[in-house]
């Protein structure tokens, strides 16, 4: 069984995330685990025996909290009984905290807000970036004002260098909401043209799961996120997927963690970032 972390600071920005990890928890029939990360600094002064009491009210307290946070997102939702897990993670680095907890506990995905504005104020920001360049668990960045629906379409960006190896990543996650995937290859001018239409039959055959290939041209003059927008503005997909790259030549034609960062500031859509396979 699949299992979706999410991460909140209980900010209204964070209720986006929260919002689809409840959404794909239900169509996925997944576990459910929802966590709040804290550091406590034991005050000099303090006997351990008095930092202790303190620390035990305090997780206390925000457990208590975040019950309530959690109960009132899933009512908005119409999942008022959902099942779910909490976990309060007290590490001094967000992002580590974050991706240790994740592969302990065998988490299939981790869900992330852009844009928080709680008390944790950076893990919605510099934190998302590090996530998405770091962790080895998949990585779902949802826009704060993001509105919920289905899944129904998703855009996978490839240079198509291991996309055999890749799109299998990407089937396992449309796979369990029966979502369409498109395959979308932004070609350099020096490179042949090659037919989507053959294209796609020869690899939805291969990999046996339906699969659009769509060819664009690059702009010399245009980043590769520039390009991606583009194209995302005209086919309209549900999510975008990247998938990050992180040990190869600045020559290359690629998808680098950065552009994945740079785009979870700006989109306007869900992202799923895909660490990139060992060889």
């Amino acid at each position: 069984m699949e299992k979706i972390m999410v991460t909140t600071d209980m900010s209204v920005n964070s209720k986006s995330a929260l919002r689809f990890a409840v959404q794909q928890a239900v169509a996925r029939t997944a576990e459910l685990e929802i966590c709040y990360v804290y550091h406590l600094i034991k005050p000099f002064n303090w006997s351990p025996l008095a930092f202790e009491i303190y620390t035990t009210d305090y997780k206390r307290t925000m457990r208590k909290e975040l019950s309530a946070f959690v109960r009132g997102i899933l009512r908005q939702v119409g999942n008022p009984s959902l099942d779910y897990q909490l976990a309060l993670i007290d590490d001094s680095d967000v992002t580590e905290g974050i991706i240790r907890h994740a592969v302990k506990e065998r988490c299939s995905f981790i869900c992330i807000a852009t844009r928080g504005a709680g008390p944790i104020k950076k893990l919605f920001g510099t934190h998302t970036s590090n996530l998405i360049g770091r962790s080895p668990v998949p990585v779902l960045t949802i826009p704060s004002h993001y509105r919920l629906k289905p899944l129904q379409t998703l855009l996978y960006a490839s240079d198509l260098t291991d996309y055999k190896r890749e799109l299998k990543q990407v089937i396992s996650f449309a796979q369990p909401v029966n979502a369409n995937i498109q395959l979308l290859y932004l070609k350099e001018s020096y490179e042949t043209d090659p037919t989507p239409e053959l294209v796609s039959a020869t690899l939805s055959k291969q990999i046996n799961y339906n699969v659009e290939v769509i060819v664009s041209d690059r702009k010399i003059v245009h980043t590769l996120l520039d390009d991606i927008g583009k194209m995302l503005h005209k086919i309209n997909p549900d999510l975008l997927v990247l998938v990050t790259h992180q040990e190869r030549s600045l020559t290359e034609k690629l998808l680098y963690p950065s552009n994945a960062k740079n785009y979870s500031f700006k989109g306007k859509l869900p992202l799923l970032t895909l660490p990139k396979l060992p060889e």
